[in-house]
């Protein structure tokens, strides 16, 4: 049996792996797929190449917002506030139901929509309790309390189960709006259409199933019944593997398997689409392995020796199953074969030389006509036969990421090249990727930053005006952590005096925060 093995270095502890149906851009565009992996405190990243048998990559962080919904009254309409999470974002699930992401942020569940912004639905993050309820009146347990980890699933139809200590908590969803009966499933795409974004209207509701396990609850999983007959809960403790019947008030949960030696535990269960369940083992010395649990009861153990304690298990997008042979070289691809002739230059094939900081790039010209329309616009370049360009006042390191997007239609780009990507890419008519690396710019906004940014984007042409109205709205947002925390940033603004004006005057439109009911 053949394993693809791949590994992932990424910041701070990753909890739970998700894979979400985006709505296409445009009329008539298809959905397509993102896979999410959160890294350390408040960062969720999408992991590039998980729909593919090869190796895999962490993209940047994503610019989340808060809920409009959460806004205080008399906000500025053009604001979308930036949702910093005080704690790990973690347990992340996809729901057809609502076309959104479910995931656990302290003792609180939120919702991810498909436009990235975030709303607690049930529970707060810093107040830990048992009760049940609508929405934010219900309490979770504290997130590894007694080292356990609040998992949740969904059963796809309207509901979500979160693993709370011993208890399993269910999750009413409320309803989808659009005209679908919320009894029925929603999907966000599917035979080529684009998907449909699910507007959910009204609260969650909260309750515990009447029954409790002898040990903490250590994953879980839903099955819906295409093995088992019946739509059921697979849950794990540290020693065993059980099934609790849903729709029967009155099931107890049955054993499907014990672990394997008294030396091992579980830890994270995923099931496939036949029924089989996975789960993590692991022994005394922390030595991992993945076992699997057939319908039948049967473990046989897959993968032994990881160096690694594993707490989540995830099946991606590909549903991998390892080849009856050994696998041949992977498919070839088009962006895979020209970033190969981009990363053989100079061989030959190319027709121009473009000098940027004093580095030389070789290029095709009739790429950078088909993908640039500043190529494509400029005198005489395209039927020109002169074979060396200069782009003056250009950062060579920005290029070289920006000519890699223009032959792959992908780019990695880190936040210390990100302005100089930005500007570059707006410079040669580049939308898609402006667009990229505005949103990585985005993503370091803070008190201490913001100022800059303002200032960066507001000597910038007209293509940065959506820009700067974001961040001219996260400043009014927060102008007091900027005075705070940034108070020799706060000065830079008299280097722009029509700007310092207008978010002056911004300030004082705004209306006072009335404080909090006790």
């Amino acid at each position: 049996m053949h394993f693809l093995s791949c590994t992932v270095p990424h910041p701070g502890p990753s909890k739970g792996v998700v894979t979400r149906v985006l709505p296409g851009g445009r009329p008539g565009e298809a959905a397509s797929t993102q896979t999410l992996m959160p890294c350390g405190r408040g960062e969720l990243r999408p992991l590039i190449g998980a729909d593919a048998h090869s190796g895999l990559e962490l993209g940047p962080p994503l610019q989340l917002y808060a809920d409009p919904a959460a806004r205080d009254s008399g906000g500025p309409a053009a604001a979308r506030r930036p949702y910093a999470p005080a704690k790990e974002l973690t347990n992340l699930v996809w729901d057809p139901h609502t076309a959104s992401v479910y995931m656990r942020e302290g003792c609180a569940l939120l919702r991810l929509n498909s436009d990235d912004t975030v709303a607690v639905v049930a529970g707060e993050v810093a107040e830990a309790g048992g009760s049940d309820g609508p929405g934010r009146t219900a309490r979770f347990a504290e997130l590894e309390q007694d080292g356990l980890e609040g998992f949740v699933v969904t059963d796809g139809a309207g509901s979500l189960y979160v693993a709370d200590g011993r208890r399993i908590r269910r999750v009413q969803l409320p309803g989808v709006g659009g005209g679908e009966p919320s009894s029925q499933p929603r999907t966000a795409g599917g035979s080529g259409a684009a998907a449909v974004p699910a507007t959910v209207e009204g609260e969650v509701v909260v309750s515990t199933l009447p029954f409790r396990a002898s040990d903490g609850i250590e994953g879980l999983a839903f099955d819906g019944g295409n093995s088992s007959g019946s739509k059921s809960l697979i849950f794990a403790t540290i020693t065993a593997l059980y099934r609790l019947p849903l729709g029967d008030p009155t099931a107890a949960p049955t054993l499907l398997a014990v672990r394997q030696s008294d030396y091992a535990t579980f830890k994270g269960i995923v099931l496939d689409g036949a029924g089989n369940t996975y789960a993590n083992s692991t022994d005394v010395v922390d030595t991992a392995s993945v076992c699997r649990v057939a319908v039948d009861g049967t473990v046989c153990t897959i993968v032994t020796g990881l160096d690694a304690f594993l707490t989540h298990l995830a099946i991606l997008p590909t549903g991998y199953r390892p080849p009856a042979a050994p696998a041949g070289p992977p498919p070839r691809t088009l962006a895979a074969d020209l970033r190969a002739l981009l990363d053989q230059q100079p061989d030959g094939t190319a027709d121009v030389t473009i000098v940027v900081g004093g580095r030389t790039f070789h290029a095709h010209r009739n790429l950078l006509c088909a993908r640039s329309d500043y190529f494509k616009q400029r005198d005489g370049f395209a039927e020109s036969s002169a074979q060396q360009l200069t782009l003056a006042e250009a950062d060579a390191d920005a290029f070289e990421v920006v000519l890699c997007w223009v032959y792959t239609d992908a780019a990695n780009i880190t936040a210390a090249l990100a302005q100089a990507v930005a500007e570059l890419a707006d410079r040669l008519l580049l939308p898609e990727l402006f667009k990229q690396a505005a949103a990585v710019v985005e993503a370091g906004v803070s008190p201490a930053t913001v100022v800059g940014l303002l200032l960066w984007a507001e000597a910038r042409g007209p293509g940065f005006s959506e820009r700067l109205s974001r961040l001219k709205a996260w400043y009014l947002e927060n102008h007091e952590a900027v005075l705070q925390e940034a108070d020799e940033e706060f000065g830079r603004l008299a280097q722009c005096p029509s700007l310092m004006v207008e978010l002056m005057r911004g300030l004082s439109s705004r209306p006072a925060k009335r404080p909090r009911a006790s």
